[in-house]
């Protein structure tokens, strides 16, 4: 690692909608750099940032953030390479927790897409300044000046930095506005003459958004009509900073165009870790400095499994130093744990380095009990980062393991993989008994299967899981007996209930009262009763699904002094429950799911009428930017395999979140057909 000053240390991510070059801009930033001897390229897998076999395999998308430092023209930077897919991109929301800068892709035949916005807010919500870049200008279609209105929709400060020399098979270099210079693939030049004029009006709007964002340039921009060089570079620098302005530059990550403005832009205009808002910690919420002489804090923003060295903590620090062969605190539990050595990453490639500073971003290899999202201080003095909010997790399937005896093997190792990626759930649902794994889409969780094949020679199934279905009641029985008399010759067994049903409100789950008086049941055997019904409540009488919201008013029963006994009165309540259950209009419930939606405009009414088809209900909708974002309330049910068919109507461009919101009765048609499936099922295990 350069020995650079915090001032001179950038780190920053490349974000935005998959598919819109990020990885292809990174590579050439590296190589115009000096940091690698060739341009990679994701196509031929010659890509230093897309080294996972799987996104070899696949040459299209990255599925994990991929970190690579390098020091250009007197500063230390670390690029990170981040995920867009919907499938992969909590990745990069997550990463983005513990960066100071970032660069948002956008198409330029498309402009920005659903991922494009989301991951811009994820920046804004993290304190990250952003510049835009439109890639791939020389691609057939490609409109800059769209690209930039589209922008301005969403709110964002959009205002280019630079202008495209032509486009498509015609482009050839880009104008940066602040240098008055033209960029080419022969090197640096004069702006064309046929382009001077337009260059100019871009500059005096350029001009216009930075006086803007600041009382006093504006004042003397309306008495001048002008700022000079240092007021307007001054004035872009702190409204990029303050995300008032979203400077936008152009070029092509393929041809290696306008490269060098972005590498000014990163240096120039994204703030150092001194001059980022600080970050909070501890529980006075206190402001944490970049003093490399402060209290070593930092914090973990990704856990990756290396195949040499093993499972790698990769970690940001925000204040004070790290020294190889030395010793932290996990903020969160307290455990201490052992630094080896520090490592500076490069792709697939590790560095040495004897220490970390603010702003450095290392790994540690071998951090027992540390996890994605979690600060990391020192043992004495130390003061604790809040921990990275995690996304979770939408869409789910049945595991097993493909051979048996592999069982343990096989959820051993799938644990190794949750630690890695935290957005990843592995649990049992206890009324099905299905292990099931919890991930962001369907691309995710066969990801993971691949990855786990690869790293753990496993092999499992997946399946859809089954949806945990429940009964209940939806009116009261009362007085209903439940009855057992046995006589066998000697001691016999003898109990009698009375109870009474009531339906409960949804989620208010089971109540017993004990409502015997002047002994009709001894005091020691209504626990019996209760037991009984709650072994009862483990199988409903409709479909066999557990019975949920349910009052049992235990009211009257009889006993023998002799042939009563615990056994007797937990029978006798399970045969009661029953009864009172069928008495009681036994009825299925379902699970609801929150959905929210987010699908480009022209592709709503189609997402819409598919929603609708699913028994959704349509809570709310709202405009963001070119996307309408619908909540809507939809049956887990119709969920399960959601995620391919909003791939397949919005072309990839749709993205959606889900989570539990209630159980709710079925319609009486589903009641029937999971009945008669109940049944047919029962029919052939006997």
């Amino acid at each position: 690692m350069k020995n650079v000053d915090v001032q001179h240390t950038r780190n920053f991510a490349l974000i935005g909608h998959s598919g819109d070059g990020k990885t292809t801009l990174g590579e050439a930033l590296l190589f115009r750099a000096g940091a690698t001897h060739a341009q990679g390229k994701v196509d031929d897998g010659t890509s230093v940032l897309n080294f996972l076999p799987e996104e070899k395999d696949r040459h299209t998308a990255t599925i994990s953030s991929s970190v690579y430092a390098f020091d250009w023209d007197g500063h230390h930077a670390t690029l990170v390479d981040t995920p867009g897919d919907p499938n992969f991109n909590a990745d990069a929301q997550i990463v983005l927790a513990g960066l100071d800068g970032a660069v948002l892709l956008v198409s330029p035949t498309d402009g920005p897409k659903v991922g494009t916005e989301k991951l811009l807010r994820a920046a804004r919500r993290s304190d990250v300044a952003c510049l835009a870049f439109v890639s791939g200008m020389d691609r057939e279609r490609a409109d800059f000046d769209t690209a930039v209105e589209a922008l301005r929709k969403l709110e964002s400060g959009a205002i280019p930095l630079c202008i495209p020399i032509g486009s498509a098979d015609n482009h050839s270099g880009v104008i940066d506005l602040m240098a008055r210079k033209a960029f080419t693939a022969d090197g640096e030049g004069e702006i064309p003459a046929d382009l001077a004029d337009e260059a100019e009006a871009a500059r005096q709007r350029l001009v216009e958004a930075v006086a803007e964002c600041d009382d006093t340039l504006l004042e003397k921009y309306l008495e001048e009509g002008d700022l000079d060089e240092d007021e307007v570079r001054e004035g872009l620098v702190a409204g990029t900073r303050r995300g008032q302005i979203l400077p936008v530059l152009c070029g092509s990550g393929a041809a290696a165009i306008g490269i060098d403005p972005l590498l000014k832009g990163l240096t120039e205009l994204l703030p150092s870790p001194a001059d980022r808002p600080p970050f909070r910690a501890g529980e006075d919420d206190a402001e944490l400095a970049a003093d490399p002489d402060g209290p070593f804090t930092a914090r973990v923003i990704k856990t990756m499994i290396d195949r040499y060295a093993g499972t790698l903590s990769i970690f940001r620090v925000v204040s004070g130093r790290l020294l190889a062969d030395s010793s932290l605190v996990n903020a969160g539990t307290g455990e201490k744990a052992r630094v080896g050595k520090l490592l500076l990453m490069r792709g697939e490639q590790h560095d040495d380095v004897p220490e970390a500073g603010p702003g450095d971003i290392v790994a540690v290899a071998k951090l027992k009990g540390v996890h994605t999202g979690q600060g990391l201080t020192q043992e004495k003095g130390g003061v604790a980062l809040p921990e990275i909010s995690i996304p979770q997790g939408v869409l789910s399937y049945a595991i097993s393991a493909e051979s048996k005896g592999d069982e343990d093997k096989v959820y051993a190792s799938l644990g190794r993989l949750v630690e890695e990626d935290p957005t990843l759930h592995l649990g049992r649902e206890a009324s099905t008994g299905e292990f099931l794994l919890t991930g962001m889409g369907e691309l995710h969780i066969r990801t993971t299967v691949h990855k786990l094949k690869r790293l753990f020679e496993v092999d499992v199934e997946l399946k859809t899981p089954k949806v945990p279905y429940r009964e209940t009641i939806t009116r009261k029985a009362e007085n209903v007996e439940g009855k057992l008399k046995k006589q066998t010759g000697g001691k016999g067994m003898f109990g009698v209930c009375y109870l009474t049903l009531e339906p409960r409100g949804r989620g208010e789950g089971f109540e017993f009262s004990d409502e015997i008086v002047g002994g009709a049941i001894p005091r020691g055997l209504i626990p019996a009763v209760e037991k009984g019904c709650l072994e009862g409540m483990e199988r409903g009488p409709l479909a066999g699904y557990p019975v949920v919201d349910i009052r049992v008013r235990c009211i009257d029963g009889k006993f023998h002094s002799v042939d009563s006994n615990e056994m007797a009165f937990k029978l006798a309540g399970s045969f009661g429950f029953k009864a009172a259950m069928q008495a009681a209009r036994p009825t299925i419930l379902e699970p609801i799911m929150n959905v929210e939606v987010t699908a480009p405009d022209d592709h709503i009414g189609d997402v819409m009428g598919d929603l609708s088809s699913r028994r959704g209900r349509v809570q709310a909708s709202e405009a963001s930017g070119s996307a309408q974002m619908i909540r809507v309330q939809v049956p887990m049910c119709e969920m399960l395999e959601y995620a391919s068919t909003l791939t397949s109507l919005t072309g990839g461009k749709g993205d959606f979140h889900m989570e539990f919101s209630h159980y709710d009765e079925v319609p009486s048609n589903v009641r029937d057909k999971l009945v008669a499936e109940a049944k047919a099922s029962q029919a052939e295990d006997s």
